[in-house]
This record gives structure tokens, C-alpha cells and sequence, in this order.
């Protein structure tokens, strides 16, 4: 229902007006003079404003300018004299008057359609605005998501001519003249002849081909056509991803398969040996045999050990039997941690301190997966750090995701001069752990829905940090 202010100096005429807009269903307010009419539009909304041309004080022609002042989409209808139609048509030319109306009206019929239709047309170009804003709004989102993505993206029109072109696209062809050159001029010649390829027996529809770049690269190669105007011509938009690290995780994979083995083949080995040792009982004491029979189960426990580790990492990748569930970091990150630390690094009074958020939410993860990862960071931190140094493991909730820092204090705390007894041990341990195994977290972590973030690498300590997903359920408590 529209709101509609009518004004008349004439009593008489103001009430007939009114009552007869508000027969036929409009909502109306009156007001006496110009004055008056401007404390209402001040005071609240209309669609119509209905003001009489010839008033005193303030004219209905002041009226109309001012009242346009305080809502750009009001809808004015004069109502003038006979002898006053020149002023009301220039006030629908310079002032946006939507219409006017002879008075005395010859049918009072004829003010509800001129107000009808004014109010209708208030509303198509208030939609107009609303629409327009909406648009240019995600226009500018548009721009926002194409300059600062990551993949290469290139938009071609009918004629050939590239149109739109992102920063990485300008990055990746090494070219910032992109825009108004022809596709197949400019373009490195795979792409091209992909791109021939594709039009001639791919029919122009969406396809995706992988494609070798320079430097051992490789792009994930996206096309799809898109419609321009009514004439049936086509232009076609091309997305090129780089999924060199896909290719680098795949040999990850097999560098994985390569070191487990190589760990494994020598304690094999060393436990074959102490079998057959065993197995000469005429020459061996039983307090070797002991000892034997000790260092045996030792090694057999250390291939077991990086046996499971192994089968962890490739079922996590292959996605076979993963099964993720609700995990607090507290039951992970609890005393038999600390225990297991203090012992592991007791000579070189190396210390851990857990710094758990009291009622962090639990994550969602597969929990023995997720036990090896935290465990072999924390390693990783004790490798790292001076002798009295100290680990120390943080979690805490931002937004929807916990975060778990494991933060050591590096080897800034050596004395000038020295060197610690298991220092190339632990030179060794690092080249393992900072490029095989953190890449190797990373991969898993991803597959959890997190990610990794790593922060310094020197003599001054360094911070991995991993955000997870909390559990959906602990997500609406929030």
C-alpha cells in the first residue's frame, strides 16, 4: 500500500483528495502548506507527494524542490489552475514532477490512476537503483576475487580478442598487454594449439586438459565458451591453474616408499642377524642372549613402528579406511605426552609445556593420524632446541577453526663455540623433518580441512602452527 502525502491550502479540496485516494486503498497524510508538507517528509516516508502549485509562504514549486532534496525517488503530482500550466510543465522538465493535474479536476477518478501510476514508477526505478547497486557491488567482488586469484584467467571475445585479463595471467604469459590483443597472437603456441584443438573437435565445450610449462611446470587448463549478444557469435573464457605441487606430492609419495624402505632394510638386516645368533646356542651366553634377545625386540619394534606410520600416511592419501571422528586436543596433548617427552629428552633437560584453552572445541580428525602428526612436530621442536630449552604446544579457538602451535626456542641459546654432542644427528633429523615430513603434514592436514603455516626456520626458533575445523556439532554451540 503506498504511502501518499496530499497538500492544499484549501481545506475543502485537501479532504476531498484525500478521502478519495484513500477509498481506493492508499495510506494518506495532509498537510495545510508547504511548511507543514516539509516537517511530514522529514518525519516520515512517502511514495507520492500530491501538493497544490499556487500556495503561501512556501510554494508548491518550492515544495517540489526541496521534498526532492530529502527523497530523490519521491513522485511529485502538481495540481495547478488552468492559467498555471506553463509553470507545472517546466517543473516536470527542470524539477522532476512526475505529472500534473488540471484544478478543479474533471473526474476526482483521474488523481488515484495519476497517482497510481506514480507510485508504480517510484517503485521500478527505486528496483532500478537497487539492482544497479547490486550489480555494481558484485562487479567489484568479481574484480576483487579475479585480481587477487591465484589462477591465470583470461576472458576471449568473438573476434578473438582477449577482454578481461587477471594478474596472474599477465604474470604467467610474462605480458601486461594483454587486454585488446588477439588470443592467438599473444598466446604461448601450447596454449594455442589446445586451444585449436578444442574448437575444432571438442565442439567448444567445457574441458579440462592438463598441459607441461617450461621449468617442469603443469597447468590445469580449464575452457569454456560463452554466448555474446543475440547473434550467435561466441567468445570463450580460459582458467590455467598450476598443480606442480599435485606432481611433487605424487613423488613425495614415492620418495616416502624409497626412505621407509631404505629405514627398514638395514634393523631388518641387523634382526636377521641376531636371530642367527640365537640360533647358535653352543657359543652364546645367556647374558648375551639376553641382550639379544632385547636389542632383537627393539628393532622389531622400531620397523613396526615406522611400518604403521607408513600405512597411516598412504591410507590417509588414498583415502582407504579414514575414518575421522570428534578428538580433543586435550586427550591428545595430555600427561602420557608429557611423560613420553620428559623421558625421551631427559640428558638434555629439554622441557614441554602445554598451553591448552579450557573448553577448546573438539576437531574433527582421524585421532591415531593426528597423534603421529603432533608427535613428530614435537620431536622436531626438541631436535631443534638448545639444551635447557623449552617446547611448547598452544591451542586456542579463533572463529571455526582451533589453532595448535608447536613453537621451539631454537639454537640461539648455545654458548659461542660449542657444539652439542648430537649435533649432526640432529643436522640430519631436520633436512628429514623440515622437507620430507613437513610437507608430508601438510599434505595430511589438508586432507583433514586444515592447513599449515610455518614461521621462521633459523637459530631463533621457528612456530608450526595448524588450524583445524571444529567438530560440526560443537560449531552450532557456537
Amino acid at each position: 500500500m503506498s504511502r501518499v502525502l496530499v497538500v492544499d491550502d484549501e481545506e475543502a479540496y485537501r479532504t476531498l483528495m484525500a478521502g478519495h485516494l484513500e477509498r481506493k486503498g492508499f495510506e494518506v497524510e495532509k498537510a495545510s502548506d508547504g511548511k507543514q508538507a516539509l516537517a511530514r517528509l522529514q518525519e516520515n516516508s512517502f511514495e507520492v507527494l500530491v501538493t497544490d502549485l499556487m500556495m503561501p509562504k512556501v510554494s508548491g514549486l518550492d515544495l517540489l524542490r526541496q521534498a526532492k532534496k530529502l527523497d530523490p525517488w519521491l513522485e511529485v503530482i502538481v495540481i495547478t489552475a488552468s492559467g498555471q500550466v506553463e509553470n507545472a510543465v517546466s517543473a516536470m522538465r527542470e524539477d522532476g514532477a512526475f505529472d500534473y493535474l488540471l484544478k478543479p479536476l474533471e473526474t476526482i477518478g483521474e488523481l488515484s490512476l495519476a497517482v497510481g501510476r506514480a507510485a508504480q514508477h517510484r517503485n521500478l526505478l527505486f528496483d532500478r537503483d537497487r539492482l544497479n547497486d547490486q550489480l555494481t557491488a558484485e562487479a567489484s567482488r568479481l574484480q576483487a576475487l579475479m585480481t587477487h586469484s591465484g589462477d591465470a584467467i583470461i576472458s576471449v571475445d568473438k573476434t578473438g580478442t582477449i577482454s578481461v585479463a587477471n594478474p596472474s595471467a599477465a604474470h604467467l604469459f610474462g605480458r601486461s598487454d594483454l587486454i585488446g590483443s588477439n588470443a592467438h597472437e599473444i598466446l604461448p603456441m601450447a596454449l594455442v594449439d589446445l586451444l585449436d584443438g578444442w574448437q575444432t573437435i571438442g565442439d567448444s565445450e567445457p574441458t579440462v586438459a592438463e598441459l607441461n610449462w617450461p621449468d617442469e611446470a603443469l597447468q590445469l587448463v580449464s575452457l569454456a565458451s560463452i554466448a555474446e549478444g543475440g547473434d550467435g557469435g561466441r567468445g570463450w573464457v580460459m582458467i590455467c591453474r598450476d598443480i606442480t605441487h599435485l606432481k611433487n606430492l605424487d613423488e613425495l609419495k614415492m620418495r616416502m616408499l624409497t626412505e621407509a624402505a631404505g629405514k627398514i632394510r638395514l634393523p631388518l638386516a641387523q634382526a636377521v642377524s641376531r636371530l642367527a645368533e640365537l640360533g647358535d646356542t653352543s657359543e652364546i651366553s645367556d647374558e648375551d642372549r639376553s641382550a639379544t634377545i632385547y636389542q632383537l625386540a627393539k628393532l622389531l619394534g622400531n620397523i613396526q613402528s615406522w611400518m604403521d606410520e607408513l600405512i597411516s600416511l598412504v591410507r590417509v592419501e588414498a583415502g582407504i579406511g579414514y575414518q575421522t571422528g570428534e578428538v580433543a586436543l586435550a586427550d591428545v596433548a595430555n600427561k602420557d605426552l608429557q611423560t613420553r617427552f620428559d623421558e625421551l629428552n631427559k640428558e638434555r633437560d629439554i622441557h614441554l609445556l602445554l598451553e591448552i584453552e579450557d573448553d577448546l572445541p573438539e576437531i574433527r580428525v582421524e585421532k591415531s593420524v593426528f597423534e603421529r602428526i603432533l608427535q613428530g612436530l614435537i620431536n622436531r621442536a626438541a631436535a631443534r632446541s638448545s639444551r635447557g630449552g623449552t617446547v611448547r604446544v598452544s591451542g586456542k579457538r579463533h572463529q571455526d577453526l582451533v589453532w595448535i602451535e608447536v613453537t621451539d626456542d631454537g639454537w640461539q641459546k648455545r654458548k659461542p663455540g660449542t657444539v652439542e654432542e648430537n649435533e649432526f644427528e640432529q643436522e640430519e633429523y631436520l633436512q628429514e623433518l623440515e622437507g620430507f615430513g613437513l610437507e608430508m603434514v601438510k599434505a595430511i592436514v589438508n586432507r583433514m580441512g586444515g592447513q599449515v603455516w610455518v614461521r621462521g626456520q633459523g637459530a631463533v626458533g621457528s612456530t608450526i602452527a595448524i588450524s583445524l575445523p571444529i567438530a560440526e556439532g560443537e560449531r552450532e554451540l557456537a
